[in-house]
């Protein structure tokens, strides 16, 4: 079952997925609770949370928009797809999200919502974009790459 699921085609996009929404909503709940009020049980109920809704964000909204402009956009089809389709579903989810978690934890300063969600927002597009492209993305691929050589599919 194990060579199932490592050499299914799906797999790596949601461990990438997974990997970054964990990463992505520690950094977010240190900046909102802080070091000292931080609590791993915290993160252990929203991460699923967070994760369900990140994965619903990215399918119905997220790679179809970006597929969408791909595919019309002249400017887009002359950058690589391997950097410009993941930056664009990036920046996208944590549009949504941001908002959403925003709102929802009261993150912002009285009568001043939009202005906390761009700070919220640019301070983890600032965090999520190199953490994706050269951390996350790269571990992963390397770790499925052993992974797959070790374990043949037959």
């Amino acid at each position: 079952m194990l060579k199932k699921v490592i050499h299914h085609p799906e797999t790596i996009g949601l461990v990438i997925m997974a990997t970054m929404v964990f990463f992505m909503s520690n950094y977010n709940m240190l900046w909102r609770f802080g070091i000292y009020n931080y609590s791993v049980k915290k993160e252990l109920f929203i991460f699923p949370v967070i994760f369900v809704a990140v994965y619903i964000v990215k399918k119905i909204f997220s790679v179809p928009v970006v597929r969408l402009l791909h595919n019309k956009s002249q400017w887009l089809s002359n950058i690589s797809k391997d950097i410009s389709f993941p930056l664009l579903v990036i920046i996208f989810n944590s549009t949504i999200i941001m908002a959403i978690s925003t709102y929802l934890t009261h993150n912002y300063i009285q009568n001043h919502f939009f202005i906390s969600y761009l700070i919220n927002w640019s301070r983890s597009a600032i965090v999520a974009i190199p953490l994706f492209f050269f951390v996350v993305q790269p571990l992963i691929h390397r770790l499925f790459n052993w992974l797959k050589s070790h374990h043949k599919f037959q």
